[in-house]
């Protein structure tokens, strides 16, 4: 498999009071092409840095990021196009409706108007918000928000796609339709990578699960593997063995 990100020495370093804060230290991997990639870590192990790394938003201190053979912090303008952002907190407009959250995205990446109608009512439908597409989402449910974050972040049809802790604070029918919907997003070739602090999201959606603590990358490999080396039943022991922390609930 060809790697669609690479990712070498990364190193983020931010200034705080005066001092130095290492948050990435020395980081590199690879994503495949087509592969679901999780990412796994305590609170301020880096994973977000990172993310905001890999999606532009923030500089690196040191090293290299190549998305899609695009170098991060010299080519932006060619990597914004190709990837979709789902944040941990979703920015849609609550004054808004459904659609015109959904236009408002396509239009700001210049999606032709006939071809964002057909994309809009096929996402709507495929997440099953057709009915409430002309409601104003400020009165929409978490799951409801949830949904139409994730449908807003793909309406360019994007390379990769980056979720951040997609199933937070959804209850568990939700957080299986969300599983779901990653699947067949993956399934169409979309490349995904995601963090989460549920064990069991890690373990059955991931092809391959990156481990972060302190800054650093502490594994990398098929959920499988990572069990089988550690010895354990559940990946929730593998991270407790690599990190010394107790998983979040």
């Amino acid at each position: 498999m060809e790697p669609i990100i690479e990712v070498r020495n990364l190193t983020k370093i931010f200034l705080s009071r005066g001092k130095k804060i290492t948050a990435v230290d020395d980081v590199s991997f690879d994503v495949f092409n087509g592969e679901i990639f999780g990412m796994i870590g305590p609170n301020g192990a880096g994973k977000s840095t990172i993310f905001s790394m890999l999606t532009t938003l923030i500089k690196p201190t040191g090293g290299s990021i190549k998305v899609a053979g695009f170098d991060v912090g010299k080519e932006d303008d060619r990597i914004r196009p190709i990837i979709g952002i789902v944040p941990q907190k979703l920015s849609l407009y609550p004054d808004l409706t459904a659609r015109e959250n959904l236009e408002l995205m396509g239009n700001l990446y210049d999606v032709p108007k006939p071809v964002m109608e057909e994309r809009i009512d096929y996402y709507l439908k495929l997440v099953g918000l057709e009915t409430h597409a002309d409601r104003f989402t400020g009165g929409f449910s978490g799951g409801m928000k949830q949904r139409l974050s994730v449908i807003c972040a793909v309406i360019h049809d994007p390379e990769i796609i980056f979720w951040d802790e997609p199933t937070t604070g959804l209850d568990p029918q939700t957080r299986q339709a969300i599983w779901k919907l990653a699947r067949k997003f993956n399934g169409e070739g979309k490349t995904l990578i995601f963090t989460t602090h549920y064990m069991e999201e890690a373990d059955k959606l991931s092809d391959r699960v990156a481990v972060m603590n302190l800054g650093k990358l502490v594994a990398l490999d098929a959920p499988g593997i990572l069990k089988e080396k550690s010895e354990s039943a559940n990946l929730e022991d593998v991270f407790i063995r690599l990190t010394g922390e107790e998983v979040r609930d």
